[in-house]
């Protein structure tokens, strides 16, 4: 170890590794263009090359330097039986060739079953020196090493990373001394894989370490100012393949197997994520890990293996054996304080992480539990038992404050201690003046129940995490006997109220987050109780919530389903539930404004003379008569819905409503979620830079936390006055929070008006509030009315005529809508599979290898591009402008002006309803890059072109790429110079910068965007961002966007991917995704593009499986899906007493009278018509009289388009040789209709008749 690094007590390491598709065993992937989730890793995605399928299944150890694939130095090969060789080039040798270029080529060897681990967080200057700007202290300081930032030398370009080879020692042999043979654990992650869409790490397998490498210093081809070593160092652990390993691998391998066997498997609960309260240890390559996450992190994989054999045929009594020993050894290696370095920092210790290094070196034994504050109080009392504690600050005053601590003081500092809280979260439970918990916490509170330390420190960003805290307060056993917990802190067992109440906290809060439940009931509570990752498990049942009822009161609010059962929910939103409850009713209920104007004259102004041809022309009076009908809703309620799909004319209505004079000659805030739904607000209303992103709006008034991205509402801060009129677009995307918060800032409101569409995708994040307010003021469905007019409620339901009611791609879309179908409304499905649907394109891939072309193809076809080689035209497809025989990309010359390349980046978009696999986002997007930017991407890479910044970023962002920012960020530079600069999560642009101008010396490195939300604005994006190892920054490629990024936006055209068995598939991605575009759509489909009808189905609802009872207690079904089992609310769906799903009331109406008459059915089983596929309602097959019966119900046919579509059904039906019930006694197949019209509802007298004419 070198002078100045520093021996630390024990750790255990995590190890990133790639995700490989069979197994890490010194092998190319079996199908290397399948795997994606590789990708997520900088070097990789930077590297990765298109012709590796060629390598596939061969031996590293076979392959010739150049041929070796790059996840090879990302430790791919870390269960390789064979040594390899790597020849490593320093990265600054061509980049500085006077401070570098003296580096040679130097060989690494990577060891068989080792891997080769660099601790990037430790090599990176801001965490080592720390930062005084932001107020943090690096690791040299807080360690004290003799790391010396004078050292590192002045170079020609700016790095992030310590250079000066005696700093790089002292930095990796303090990391790498802490590693024990035989002793340490090595935890082996991934960043991303295809078994989940979200972003956590994934535990991939535990090891033991066996031995750890030596540092390799850089050969030099010539003496040079400086010299380094390999960051690299290679740790030998003890997995094996044969069966012989002391630790084990996840049996992912075989979860892909089985889902792919079984689509409706779900494998979700099977997967080990990484403990939540330890990200940081599974960050930057690798990372110490203490005692106490590395048993988080075991209990993690025990829960994920336990689930897995639940469902698929897997071994698991081995490894859970395993895990169960190594747990307890590390319960007594962990010690009574695993969070003593924290508690002594927030007792005030300057060095209090280095002070607990050197007390657990210097007091701990093996195989005995260590008590640190006895041997502080030893220490205190004798200074010469650990001079150490001296050097390191623990100097006179402090003991004399060690000393004098009062008795609770002293507890809560042991109790601090005992939970591995990080410093920040230690300082806030420790000491009274910067604690933040709400409501007010005392000592004595958090001594009388620690789980406080997590119930209120809800407002912070890094909150404290329930399971830290349990593991504090129940540690394994060998820390329960040799150093109980005193009272009144300490439980007698497993079940006390105070565990109880936070688990059901902790769990109410997961639900929000992963599947926006704001009330879960009482049986799922129970359920989801027994698969957290606790130990010893906290069995929550009925009779222990109904003993504790009174003490669970005060974090969470008493719920009900509609079947009675109890349920529970958070606190905050009960609170929520009545102030939207209460804001509505009030609202609607309440005085209206005495507007009147020559309403249809107005719609008549803005929409223009009315078509001549008669069918068009009734269409369109059908469409003013209800506009006319809620522009009187908007402007004379105090709160009011707009309800619309793409297309039918809310914008319009919105600026009529603008423009009159009692509502315009006051002030008016627009508001949207997104920065590109608020543009588009004010560009349909003429008032461009007046309107807000929620965000925005709502931080300036303290309701909106943007380090957390928390809503919440805050009475006690100040409340906007100064807007009579408020308007919210896209308010399908609010969560209950955002919704509360708004409510709670506003006053002195006359007009609220929620604006969207309810079919599309519910929001990310708590409920669904905007569904559940159109379901409390919609007219009822029986009888059918139009316009769809009620107080506080409006709807559109007829398209314009730019789109039209009858257009392919709309009527398609509708199918999606969960609304009810007109009879002759199938006819799309048939058109589509036929090639035939107007305004839409389908097109099929077979298999995931093929989706490249294909999509490339149509987009050679739809964007007019001369072939697959035609850059220039793609590139002027994205706002590209020719100059001097090339292609340029320029902002709009002046702020909001027109003409910048951002213009276009709405022009076209690919759609993927997944992120990892080939047909998704990740693989997409570089796939688009790849072909089409590759004469840029050459630019950006070679010397002699250094007029555009070097591919950014694990993507390789280049000048002209299209981006999307996906974080909230109002601290970017810009130019010309913005005040108050902010871009939003969701905002799409294109690289316009930097380019090297003459008066510029050097190639650009930050990236400029201009935003379409934005127009003659290039934000700055800093060349930093994109150098950390995890390649985490707010920009990536958007060529091809998630459905849920999308939402909010319109595009000229959209290609949509769906793959086949695709899980995240619901009736509403789909809905969102096909109202994404304004003139042409093609959809790439994997299975048969019919098997789309599946997700029309009420069965398919991502809405109905919230659980949330803003106005209406749920009722949880289960019912079968395309991905299993799924429990729904009732009350968003008709199910017969069957136990089947139709889609309407007078359906359910229909098929209950069936049902209760004795007569069999089934409920839309297809019919060949005329050749083509139609789904009547109702097939009732009489044995007896050899008859057929074919029963459709007509809803609505005061509706021309849906007359038109029923009546060519209806000659269907008769040129087929079908015959009307009247008409019965003579054929064999008959046809009974039904019908509702305009203020008429079901004769169910009717329908009894027609039931018994079937019945003879």
């Amino acid at each position: 170890m070198i002078e100045g690094a520093r021996q630390l007590s024990r750790q255990h390491v995590t190890i990133r590794v790639p995700w490989h598709d069979s197994g890490w065993t010194g092998r190319v992937c079996a199908v290397p263009s399948g795997n994606t989730s590789c990708l997520a890793l900088s070097r990789i995605a930077t590297n990765k090359r298109a012709d590796e399928d060629s390598l596939r299944n061969r031996l590293f150890v076979d392959l010739e330097a150049f041929e070796l694939p790059p996840c090879v130095e990302e430790r791919a090969g870390f269960l390789s039986e064979h040594d390899l060789f790597l020849r490593k080039q320093h990265p600054y040798k061509h980049l500085s060739p006077e401070t570098h270029g003296h580096f040679g080529e130097t060989t690494l060897r990577l060891e068989s079953y080792s891997a080769s681990c660099v601790p990037f967080g430790w090599m990176l200057r801001r965490q080592v020196e720390g930062d005084a700007q932001w107020g943090t202290v690096g690791k040299a300081d807080a360690l004290k090493l003799g790391y010396d930032a004078a050292r590192e030398p002045e170079l020609p370009f700016n790095t992030r990373w310590i250079q000066n080879k005696q700093n790089q020692l002292v930095m990796l042999d303090t990391f790498f001394g802490a590693l024990e043979p035989e002793d340490s654990l090595c935890v082996f992650y991934a960043k991303r894989t295809p078994l989940a869409e979200d972003n956590r790490r994934v535990i991939i397998g535990v090891g033991r370490v066996k031995s750890v490498g030596h540092a390799t210093e850089y050969t030099y081809d010539a003496p040079g100012p400086l010299r380094g070593v390999l960051w690299e160092r290679s740790v030998r652990h003890s997995l094996r393949t044969n069966g012989n390993s002391d630790g084990f691998l996840m049996p992912y391998h075989a979860f892909v197997a089985a889902a792919a066997a079984d689509p409706a498997l779900d494998l979700s609960g099977s997967i080990a994520f990484a403990p939540d309260d330890h990200f940081d240890a599974y960050s930057y390559g690798s990372e110490h890990l203490s005692d106490d996450a590395a048993i988080a992190s075991l209990l993690s994989c025990a829960v994920a293996l336990r689930t897995a054999a639940e469902h698929i045929d897997v071994e698991v009594a081995s490894t859970l054996k395993w895990i169960d020993a190594e747990i307890a050894r590390l319960w007594a290696a962990r010690g009574v304080y695993p969070g003593l370095g924290s508690a002594l920092s927030a007792f005030g210790l300057e060095h209090g992480g280095l002070l607990a290094h050197e007390i657990v070196r210097a007091g701990a034994e093996d195989g005995k539990v260590f008590d640190a504050f006895t041997f502080i109080d030893d220490f205190v009392a004798d200074p010469k038992r650990f001079p150490q504690g001296e050097q390191l600050g623990f100097g006179a005053s402090f003991r004399e404050k060690w000393s004098g601590l009062p008795s609770d003081r002293r507890r809560l500092l042991e109790l601090v201690g005992r939970c591995n809280l990080k410093p920040d979260q230690a300082l806030r439970a420790y000491q009274p003046s910067i604690r933040s918990f709400s409501p007010s916490t005392s000592d004595t509170d958090i001594l009388a129940n620690p789980y406080l330390m997590f119930e209120r420190d809800e407002a912070e960003a890094e909150r404290i995490d329930f399971a830290t805290v349990d593991r504090g307060v129940f540690p394994g056993d060998a820390v329960r006997e040799a150093a109980p917990l005193a009272a009144p802190a300490s439980m007698t067992d497993a079940i006390d109220k105070r565990r109880v109440r936070a688990l059901m906290i902790d769990l109410m809060e997961r639900a929000v987050i992963e599947a926006g439940h704001t009330l879960l009931p009482r049986s799922w509570i129970v359920q989801r109780a027994l698969t957290m990752p606790l130990e010893p498990k906290c069995a929550i049942d009925e009779d222990v919530i109904e003993v504790n009822r009174t003490w669970l009161s005060e974090g969470l609010a008493e719920a009900e389903t509609g079947s009675n059962e109890p349920a529970y929910k958070l606190q905050r939103y009960a609170t929520a539930r009545q102030m939207i409850g209460s804001a509505i009713s009030k609202r609607v209920s309440g005085k209206q404004h005495a507007l009147d104007h020559e309403w249809r004259k107005l719609v008549d102004e803005e929409l223009g003379p009315m078509p001549t041809e008669a069918v068009a022309r009734g269409e369109e009076e059908r469409a003013r008569t209800e506009k006319v009908a809620s522009i009187k809703q908007l402007a004379r309620f105090r709160f009011s819905v707009l309800v619309g799909p793409a297309g039918s004319g809310k914008t319009t209505l919105l600026k009529i409503l603008c423009n009159l004079p009692q509502v315009d000659e006051r002030k008016i805030l627009l508001l949207a979620p997104t920065g590109k739904a608020r543009v588009r607000l004010e560009e349909a209303t003429e008032r461009i830079g007046e309107g807000k992103t929620l965000a925005q709006f709502l931080q300036g008034l303290k309701r909106y936390d943007g380090a957390s991205g928390r809503y919440f509402w805050n009475p006690a801060a100040p409340r906007e006055k100064a807007y009579p009129t408020v308007i919210v677009d896209e308010c399908s995307m609010l969560t209950e929070d955002q919704l509360a918060a708004l409510l709670d800032a506003i006053e002195g409101v006359e007009r609220l008006v929620l604006v969207g569409d309810p079919r599309q995708l519910p929001p990310i994040g708590a409920g669904r509030p905007f569904v559940d307010i159109c379901r409390k003021l919609a007219p009822p469905e029986q009888p059918p009315i139009f316009p769809r007019i009620a107080d506080g409620y409006a709807e559109l339901t007829v398209i314009g005529r730019q789109r039209g009611s009858g257009r392919g791609d709309v009527l398609l879309a509708r199918q999606f809508s969960g609304e009810p179908l007109d009879a002759g409304a199938d006819e799309v499905w048939d058109a589509l599979n036929a090639g035939t649907l107007d305004h839409v394109r389908s097109v099929r891939w077979a298999g995931p290898s093929t989706i490249e072309e294909v999509l490339t193809t149509e987009l050679v076809s739809g964007l007019n591009l001369a072939g697959t080689d035609d850059e220039p035209g793609f590139e002027r497809s994205v706002g590209g402008s020719d100059f001097e025989d090339n292609i340029y990309f320029w902002a709009a010359r002046k702020v909001g002006g027109e003409g910048g390349a951002a213009s276009h980046s709405h022009d076209w978009q690919v759609l993927s309803p997944v992120r990892a696999g080939l047909a998704g986002v990740e693989g997409l997007n570089l796939a688009v890059q790849r072909r089409f930017r590759d004469r840029v991407r050459t630019w950006a890479e070679e010397k002699r072109w250094a007029k555009i910044p070097k591919p950014s970023g694990p993507q390789g962002l280049l000048w002209g790429d299209k981006v999307i920012n996906v974080r909230n960020n109002g601290r970017r530079r810009t130019f010309p110079k913005q005040e108050n600069a902010y871009v939003a999560n969701g905002d799409i642009g294109i690289i316009v910068g930097g380019y090297k101008k003459g008066n510029m010396r050097r190639r650009p490195r930050d990236l400029e965007v201009e935003f379409n939300s934005q127009p003659g604005v290039a934000f700055t994006y800093p060349h930093w961002e994109f150098t950390g190892d995890d390649g985490s920054s707010d920009l990536e490629l958007a060529y091809v966007l998630t459905v849920h990024k999308t939402q909010g936006s319109q595009f000229g055209q959209i290609f949509l991917v769906v793959p086949k068995h695709c899980r995240p598939l619901t009736r509403e991605l789909l809905y969102t995704a096909l109202t994404r575009h304004r003139n042409r759509l093609v959809i790439l489909h994997e299975d048969e593009v019919g098997v789309l009808r599946r997700y029309a189905e009420p069965a398919a609802s991502e809405i109905a499986r919230r659980m949330t009872d803003l106005f209406e207690e749920p009722t949880p079904v289960q019912v079968m899906t395309e991905t299993g089992p799924k429990f729904l609310d009732q009350h968003l769906l008709h199910r017969t007493s069957r136990n089947e799903l139709v889609r309407s009331k007078a359906e359910l109406a229909i098929a209950e009278k069936l049902i209760a008459m004795g007569v069999p059915y089934v409920y839309e089983q297809p019919l060949l018509l005329g050749g083509r596929t139609r789904w009547p309602d109702f097939t009732i097959e009489d044995d007896e009289s050899g008859t057929t019966y074919y029963w459709e119900h007509l809803g609505l046919l005061d509706d021309p388009a849906y007359a038109r579509r029923w009546a060519a059904k209806r000659q269907a039906y008769l040129a087929d040789g079908i015959r009307p019930v009247e008409q019965a006694a003579s054929v064999d197949r008959v046809l009974i209709e039904t019908q509702e019209s305009e203020g008429s509802g079901l004769d169910m007298m009717e329908v009894e008749r027609l039931a018994s004419i079937i019945l003879g």
